[in-house]
């Protein structure tokens, strides 16, 4: 193992690396669990649980049905989802702020990183933070507001 990490184009590289996961892999990654929270939400009981063909219950056939008892399981994929887009994100914004900070090591390496970002990002257009999940009402759990 060297003894430093390194300076300038080399130090920007392996800054870069990290960087470039943030952007391109997890925030992607915690956009696309946050959609899926979204999704599971627009669920609602109706539809995990419809009612008998021609609206009358015959004997023998539950009103409720089974799939009652998926709302519950409904809540706990939700939060999962929304859970994880949130950590993912977090992560992803560590990794961006300690490459950013990182990079201010020296004038080198400040223009190394800036120039690789330039070069995949010529427009500075980088991946805006996914929309915050939606977790289930009555989970306990911050539910954003639209």
């Amino acid at each position: 193992m060297p003894d430093s990490p390194g300076s300038g184009g080399q130090f920007a590289a392996d800054l870069y690396e990290l960087y470039e996961v943030a952007q391109n892999d997890l925030r992607p990654l915690a956009e696309l669990y946050s959609g899926f929270s979204s999704q599971i939400d627009e669920t609602g009981a109706y539809s995990l649980d419809p009612p008998p063909a021609s609206g009358i219950v015959a004997r023998g056939q539950s009103a409720l049905r089974s799939g009652s008892a998926l709302v519950s399981l409904r809540d706990d994929v939700q939060y999962v989802f929304a859970m994880s887009s949130q950590n993912i994100e977090a992560a992803a914004a560590t990794l961006i702020t300690v490459s950013e900070t990182y990079a201010d090591a020296d004038d080198e390496t400040r223009a190394d990183f800036d120039a690789s970002k330039a070069d995949d990002f010529p427009n500075g257009n980088t991946p805006a933070p996914p929309p915050p999940p939606t977790y289930p009402a009555g989970s306990g759990a911050p539910i954003p507001k639209d």
